[in-house]
Parts: structure tokens; sequence; C-alpha cells
């Protein structure tokens, strides 16, 4: 029984609470935005009404000569301009989502194609409607708002006027409870309903202002199949520039070898050729592994398997894999910190692996002899583990940086042709991490060195 008692909600505090929450309309902006919507909405209703049903009765009276039809198109164009003013007001005062009115278009170039184009479209008609109701809606809703408003504001008022006519008198100081307080809820009572006035409204806004739902997934449709045609364009390009240079390349020094003997390299030569020729081909299996990654990524293949894997396990394979040949290719020192066995985050063990193999290769080519990349953990948070991947190279600028994980976009496109890649891997590794639930991004300082950070969801070791 007494635990029953102790685990019974405070009547009072029930109460208070449900009281709260009741008079916050009061402080909120969005209450006072909405209120000014509908009572502003008769005087514009108004307007649309009368500048329309002029347009179109003059234009259909002159519609014999050539000026009535003038006259209709002008309608047309005011009955536009209304319409994203409106669409504005509910966006802005509302706080309701609007879709945009029409959709772009970079094929329309010729002005009578464009205005074809917008009679054609069903917004086009479904705001002149909606400008027409405004003014039947804005006589309710000015009417209903004034009343509303007006009746508790005057109780609110009122009080103070007695006192300040009357001074501190008992009957005056009663005024604050009745009818001040009472006015105080009514205000707030009259919120609310002005409030759900002006979400359904809202709403209605939002179906008749902007493009339909099918038209925008059409569109949408339309744009990724032009991205994606742009996308197969910029790859066959790539193709022609990043391959032909590698398969000269190993074909020149091959055919050299192939020399009869007399004409052959000596020993010497003959080993640095064959060095240059197995560089080239390990570049030439990264241009390829680009393109494997882009067909697996535009058919959506790059799946992850989410779970609970520890993190140790994975940096400590990518540092041995990665440490011979930092030595051996760039004289460049692979760093990777120790990290604590128990560290957990949520992610695929093998895409993971891909991408810490990607971000220190890059790293690796893009630091000079004798430089420094590094493995380590970040600051991280409660929630989060953060792993850093860091290079002394030249660094990225801040125009560059803002684009570095765009498909093909390469910061110096000279240098990447001797290091290889289309300028895939960074935005792969960016959408392997984001499903995986994590992040990337990039830090830099020109002529110091960049750091990549990768974030993770922390968790725990499963049972």
């Amino acid at each position: 029984m007494e635990n029953t008692a102790a685990e019974a909600p405070d009547p009072i505090a029930v109460i208070a609470n449900r009281t709260k929450r009741f008079l916050h309309v009061l402080i909120e902006p969005r209450s006072y935005l909405n209120a000014f919507y509908l009572l502003t909405a008769f005087p514009l209703g108004l307007t649309y009404f009368l500048v329309l049903t002029a347009g179109m009765i003059s234009g259909a009276f002159l519609s014999i000569i050539a000026i009535g039809l003038l006259v209709l198109l002008a309608t047309l164009v005011a009955a536009w301009g209304f319409a994203l003013f409106e669409r504005e007001l509910v966006i802005g005062l509302l706080g309701v989502k609007v879709p945009p009115l029409s959709l772009p278009d970079p094929e329309l170039v010729s002005p009578w194609r464009m205005l074809l184009r917008h009679l054609r479209q069903p917004a086009t008609w479904r705001s002149l409607v909606y400008l027409l109701l405004k003014l039947p809606f804005g006589i309710f809703a000015t009417l209903l708002s004034g009343v509303l408003v007006g009746a508790p504001l005057f109780g609110i008022i009122y009080p103070l006027v007695k006192i300040n006519i009357d001074g501190l008198s008992p009957q005056a100081l009663g005024n604050f409870i009745f009818p001040g307080m009472f006015a105080v809820a009514a205000l707030a009572l009259s919120m609310h309903v002005l409030n759900a006035l002006g979400r359904a409204w809202g709403r209605f806004a939002a179906d008749m202002l902007g493009v339909g739902e099918e038209q925008r997934q059409v569109w949408e449709a339309r744009r990724r199949a032009e991205a994606a045609d742009r996308s197969r364009r910029e790859l066959i390009m790539n193709v022609s520039h990043e391959l032909r240079t590698p398969v000269a390349s190993i074909q020149a020094h091959v055919d050299s070898l192939l020399l009869p003997e007399v004409d052959r390299p000596d020993a010497e030569e003959s080993e640095r050729r064959l060095r240059v020729t197995a560089a080239e081909t390990r570049r030439l299996a990264d241009l390829i592994e680009d393109l494997l990654m882009l067909a697996r990524a535009d058919s959506h293949e790059l799946k992850v398997t989410n779970r609970a894997i520890e993190l140790a396990p994975i940096i400590e394979q990518v540092g041995l894999a990665l440490a011979p040949l930092a030595r051996a290719e760039r004289q460049v020192t692979l760093s990777v910190e120790d990290v604590p066995d128990d560290l957990w985050a949520v992610g695929d063990a093998d895409r993971l692996t891909q991408v810490l193999t990607n971000l220190v290769r890059n790293a690796i080519n893009y630091t000079p002899e004798g430089g420094v990349v590094s493995v380590r953990l970040g600051a991280g948070s409660p929630e989060h583990v953060q792993l850093a991947v860091s290079d002394t190279g030249p660094g990225i600028s801040a125009a560059d940086l803002e684009h570095i994980f765009e498909r093909f976009y390469r910061a110096d496109s000279s240098r990447a042709r001797n290091t290889g890649g289309f300028g895939l891997g960074l935005s792969i590794a960016r959408e392997l991490l984001e499903a995986m639930g994590g992040t990337l991004s990039a830090t830099s300082q020109p002529g110091l060195g960049s750091t990549f950070w990768i974030s993770l969801r922390r968790t725990q070791k499963p049972v």
C-alpha cells in the first residue's frame, strides 16, 4: 500500500503541469505569427479577389481584340505573383513546409514555351482557386480572430486602465482576478483555437500552392537520370585520360625490355624500368578498383552489415598491411596508435577496413618522402568513437576542402595522375560510413598536412 501511494502522481503537480502547458501558448512566437496571418487574411483575400476577378472579367469582355488576351495574360502573371507571395507567407507565418510552385527545367529557354508549360501545370490552376477561396476564408478567419483575441485583450487591459484611473483601490485590484485572470485563460484558449485553424489552412495551402507528389517524384527521377548520365560521361572522359598514361608507360617499358640484346638497356636500367612498370601496374589496379567501386555504388551493391565490431584488430591489420608499402614506395613512416582492446563500435568490419585502407593509402601517396602518416584515436564522445588519419603532406586549400567528397573531384589533378584514382575513393568512403551510421569529415592546413576524421557510434562488447 505504501509503494502504491508513493508511486501515485501528485494531483497538484499534475494540474500545475497541465496549466503550464495550456498557458505556454501565450509565450510561443508562432502563436502570434498565426494570429497575425489570420487577422490579415481578409484584406489580402479581398485584394486577390478584386484584382483577379477584374482582370478576368475585363479580359473576357475585351477578348474580341488583342488587348483582351494581354489583360488575361497580365492577370495570370499577377496570380502567379500572388501565389508566390502567399506561399512565402504560409511558410513564414504559419510555419508550414510548402513545395515549390514549379520545378526547374533548364531545357526551357523560350518565354512562350515557359508560358505554355505554366498553363499545363495543375499547380497553376490550383493556386488560382486557392487565391479566390482566400476571400471567404479571410472573412471567417479575420472575424473569428478579432473576436477571440479582442475580447480577452480587453479583459487584460481593463484592470490596468482602472488602476491608472482609480488608483490602488480594492475594487481595482479585484479586477485583476475578474476579468483579468479569466481573460488570460480565455486568450490562451483563443490562441489554441487559432493555432489549430492556422495548421488546417496551412495544410490546405501546401496542397494547393505546391507541385503534386507525383510530379515531384517524376522530376526527381528525371534529375537522378540526368545526374547518372553526366556521371557516365565524366567517367568515360576520366577513363580515357587516366588509363592511357599507365598503359602507355607499361607498354613502353616492357617493349624496351624485349628489344634485341644489343639494344636492350643494361641490368641497372632494366631493373629501374621494371620497378616503374610494377608501380604503373599497381596504379592501373587502383584505377580499375575505383571503376569497380563506382559500379557497385551505382548498382546499390555497396551494402553494409552493421553489428558490434572491435576496432583494435581492424586498425592493426591496416597498419601491418600498409606500413611496408609506405616505407618501400614513398619512404614514409606509418604510425599506428595503440587502441584499447575493449573499444567497440557499430559498423561493418570489412567495409571499415576498406575505408581505412583508402584513407591511409591516400595519405601515403600525398605525403612527401620522410613524412609521417598516423592513425590515432580522436577525442570522441560518450556516444561516438572517433578515428583520425593524419599526414604531413601539402594540405588541402579551403576551396578544395569543400568539394573533396564529391565524385571525380581531385584537389590536385596533376598530382592525382601520378598517384592514381578518379577521385572516387573519398566519396565512396563517406557513403559507406554513412551507411554504418557514422560520418567522414576532413580538416587541413595548407603546408602542414590534412586529417580525415571517422566517427562511429560507440557500443559495448556483445555478450
